[in-house]
């Protein structure tokens, strides 16, 4: 009976000890809103040449508009001498109905682990962002709300690489902070696994990916550099293999406490990366928007953004953003004129966890479709907890 308690009273000093070594949180956040989309002007469908006119809207529910709504968890454990284990499990969801995002995964926003270091920085592995969405959205931060981010870009067409892009079965290093300056680069064996055409047993039948990049983070200014490329599966067609589709983005912004700037550029050959989707989902016949990992040889693209933030009393945060893509050719999605969108919004914070938003945008061109207009307006409340 000693022996019995001795090892009872020893497990539970054990379950102690490992309890104040590791951390777990759990977290989340959930858009909910109502929106009004309109789409007029005309298209041409890529797959039959057909032009077509259109003028349709809509009003109903909208989710994920200033940040896709989301619980996960994440832990850490110290494991002595400066070095320590990391997870995160984080799952997206639909606020308007309660269903699994990211192509029905469980955990499709990310699913990692690794270790790191201090003085040596950290590896993970798994489900992840890119460099370049890591460094994208590093440069608006939690500015005003934290809203500027998803609303400034989320209308837009271009910056494909860093429009939430997160690659399967892909390890990532990142330096620690020196001075400002960090460095990551991460590769991926299969960027999307549920791609039947495009995975297999060999390494050449699946399409990897290749991200890396710097950035400066210091005071008032933030930069960065960012490269991400593709290398496409021997399944694809033998012009898809030939496309190496590449995608470079330098950006940076100034916080002059008054109000924040933001300015990036990104150019893309031979393909396009993340797809935008037809505004609030839905589509028009075939049209519903930008493809994902499309192999194009010969396509190229330019993007250009500029977006400005400032607080607007003690618990409101306000911008307005430009952004511009051209592309080259019609071979990505029948379309070759140049897409604007201009977007403004505010956010009332009505405390540290909930805010109320509005957002509206207008886009000429639409998926670079010439006289294909969409309109957004869109208004909800946000809560993380």
């Amino acid at each position: 009976m000693k022996k019995l308690f001795a090892v009872a009273a020893a497990t539970a000093l054990s379950g102690t000890a490992q309890a104040q070594s590791t951390s777990v949180t759990l977290y989340g956040l959930i858009d909910t809103g109502i929106g009004y989309t309109n789409v007029d002007g005309a298209y041409t469908d890529p797959a039959t040449g057909r032009r077509t006119s259109v003028d349709n809207s809509r009003i109903g529910a909208t989710t994920g508009t200033t940040a896709g709504s989301r619980w996960g968890l994440r832990g850490k454990e110290d494991l002595g001498d400066g070095l320590y284990a990391v997870f995160q499990l984080e799952s997206g969801f639909d606020g308007r109905n309660g269903n699994s995002l990211q192509g029905n995964r469980l955990f499709g926003r990310e699913a990692t682990v690794g270790l790191g270091s201090a003085d040596w920085g950290e590896v993970r592995l798994g489900r992840q962002y890119n460099v370049a969405a890591r460094y994208f959205s590093g440069m608006f931060g939690s500015s005003f709300g934290g809203g500027f981010n998803q609303l400034s870009t989320g209308a837009g067409l271009g910056f494909s690489s860093a429009n939430y892009v997160r690659y399967d079965n892909q390890i990532v290093y990142e330096t620690p902070s020196m001075g400002g300056f960090k460095a990551a680069m991460g590769y991926a064996f299969n960027a999307d696994d549920r791609r039947a055409g495009e995975t297999g047993f060999a390494t050449a039948d699946n399409t990897r990916a290749i991200t890396a990049g710097v950035r400066y983070d210091n005071g008032p200014l933030m930069g960065f550099v960012t490269y991400d490329q593709l290398n496409a599966s021997n399944k694809l067609s033998q012009g898809q293999v030939d496309a190496t589709p590449r995608s470079y983005i330098i950006g940076g912004s100034y916080d002059f406490e008054s109000f924040k700037v933001a300015m990036a550029y990104n150019r893309i050959t031979d393909g396009w990366f993340a797809g935008k989707s037809f505004p609030n989902g839905g589509s028009i016949g075939t049209f519903t928007g930008t493809p994902s990992y499309a192999f194009v040889k010969g396509f190229r693209s330019n993007a250009y953004m500029l977006a400005v933030a400032a607080p607007v009393g003690a618990s409101g945060g306000a911008f307005a953003s430009w952004q511009r893509a051209d592309a080259n050719n019609t071979l990505l999605t029948g379309g070759d004129s140049a897409s604007n969108t201009y977007s403004v919004g505010y956010n009332h914070n009505l405390s540290k966890r909930t805010d109320l938003y509005t957002v509206a945008s207008y886009t000429t061109n639409w998926a670079f479709q010439d006289d294909a207009r969409a309109t957004e307006v869109n208004m909800g409340i946000r809560h993380r907890f």
